[in-house]
């Protein structure tokens, strides 16, 4: 049984269902006024002050799911009628404020914003610049932060309050983690879907379509055989489905020799697999952009085998990440992105039960390409190439996390940093976390690590040893 971290992921499940089953019934501009009534019946509203306002909300996910607006570059957009239940101000004075005589809020306050009335500090809002020092400096901790969970979520600041109190996205700061559509519990932010395209090309008769599907699906389907779950998104209309994990196995060569050429040269090689990650370093660290490596990513890489072989084919890339549909901008290789979540909608749109088909085999990639998915995999991919050319003496920073990420990088842009490589995820714990998983469940890792280990390959050699000529190159 598929399970969701939470009642936004169910909501949007239910609406991008909907869109995907008008689209595969050919129906979709006649139904889509309906969408809404359908999704959000009455008479009572299940989670929001009445049914209007709920169907307002749905609206909006019907436009997201069929694209969003027409700006490429802004992947995440927010939902203005969803966006109405965060408190507008980020310091409130609690119940537990006494009154107390040594007034250091009062004190530390750089704006006077502060003062008691009837024995209690309260905060002028008109004038609080939001520095935080009451906070620090009551003794009862009385003083609550209740920043916007999406704000809090965002690495680069890249979320503003506007005169309405509505939150907004700068993106000239946004680097399309997905942070912030995880983080608000609301599901006021939302990524756009491409799901309406992809099943528009699955309805064409002799389509040539291929799912390339990321190796953290095994945390995300673990309900079922996962050789089940390859049948059933084949019976979806796709020519095939390929792991990505083999595109993993295809750029570690690359990879690690690219790696040893910037030892050499006494300089620092930064991985190239997250997104997010070096979209970040785009943004915060510019000066470092000639460290990233010049390494495709496992994605790109897996659509390249597929289009050597078959030149007329479409690649619709399925995975845990909002910031991979950044990555397809740069690239000309990938189609299409999806994310689990939309998979699944299309899985449900087509009632289909995946423990009823045939599992087809699992024997695409190695051991060390499906260990991609979690924090540490590309480390231990590499550490495992240099076992076996015999080199010891290359020290890998693994970074778990975007703050992580930042620590290393600043140390890197100081020239303090001890390390050859850093391996940056910018989602903690690794794709198999990523914002567009179903689920976040302590036994995550356990199931990557049991699909890793039924792999038939022992390594990147065997299983990439019939596939030559591939460019591994941005």
């Amino acid at each position: 049984m598929r399970i969701y971290d939470n009642e936004v992921q169910k909501i949007k499940s239910e609406v991008l269902r909907e869109v995907a089953f008008s689209a595969f019934n050919k129906t979709l501009e006649e139904d889509i006024l309906g969408i809404p009534s359908k999704v959000n019946p009455g008479p009572k509203a299940r989670y929001r002050c009445c049914i209007y306002h709920e169907r307002a909300v749905t609206v909006e996910r019907v436009q997201m799911a069929i694209g969003g607006n027409n700006i490429k570059s802004q992947i995440v957009e927010v939902l203005d009628s969803a966006c109405d239940k965060c408190l507008v101000y980020r310091f409130v004075v609690t119940e537990t404020c006494r009154g107390c005589l040594a007034n250091r809020c009062i004190k530390s306050c750089p704006v006077d914003a502060i003062q008691m009335v009837n024995s209690k500090a309260v905060i002028d809002q008109s004038k609080c610049i939001e520095c935080g020092k009451c906070k620090s400096a009551c003794p009862y901790g009385a003083i609550a932060d209740v920043m916007r969970p999406c704000k809090r979520g965002c690495p680069t600041n890249a979320i503003k309050i506007d005169e309405n109190k509505k939150a907004v996205i700068d993106y000239k700061k946004c680097i399309s983690c997905g942070a912030c559509v995880y983080q608000c519990p609301f599901g006021a932010m939302q990524e756009k879907s491409e799901i309406v395209s992809v099943i528009n090309d699955l309805m064409k008769e002799n389509n040539d379509m291929y799912a390339i599907l990321a190796p953290s699906f095994a945390t995300q389907f673990d309900y079922v055989e996962l050789g089940k779950v390859i049948s059933g998104i084949k019976s979806l209309g796709f020519r095939d489905v390929i792991e990505v994990a083999l595109g993993a196995d295809l750029i570690i060569n690359h990879e690690a020799t690219e790696l040893l050429e910037f030892k050499s040269e006494k300089k620092v090689l930064t991985s190239s697999c997250c997104p997010g990650f070096v979209n970040y370093i785009y943004l915060k660290y510019p000066e470092l952009k000639d460290s990233i490596s010049s390494t495709v990513s496992p994605m790109v890489a897996t659509a390249r085998l597929i289009k050597k072989i078959d030149k007329n084919a479409k690649i619709v890339f399925v995975g845990p990440c909002i910031a991979k549909k950044s990555e397809k901008l740069r690239v000309e290789d990938v189609d299409y992105v999806l994310t689990f979540e939309e998979l699944a909608a299309m899985i449900d749109a087509k009632d289909i039960d995946l423990e009823n088909h045939d599992a087809m085999p699992l024997n695409n990639a190695s051991y060390f390409g499906r260990k991609f998915a979690a924090t540490g995999g590309v480390t231990l991919a590499i550490k495992n190439f240099l076992d076996d050319k015999g080199i010891d003496d290359v020290t890998i920073e693994t970074c778990d996390g975007i703050n992580e990420c930042d620590k290393a990088l600043k140390l890197l842009k100081f020239n303090r940093l001890n390390a050859d490589f850093i391996e940056g995820m910018a989602c903690k714990g690794g794709c198999i976390k990523g914002p567009a998983t179903m689920h976040h469940g302590a036994k995550d890792i356990k199931s990557i690590d049991a699909y890793s280990k039924k792999a038939k390959e022992n390594n990147y050699i065997t299983s990439t040893k019939i596939f030559e000529n591939i460019n591994m190159s941005i």
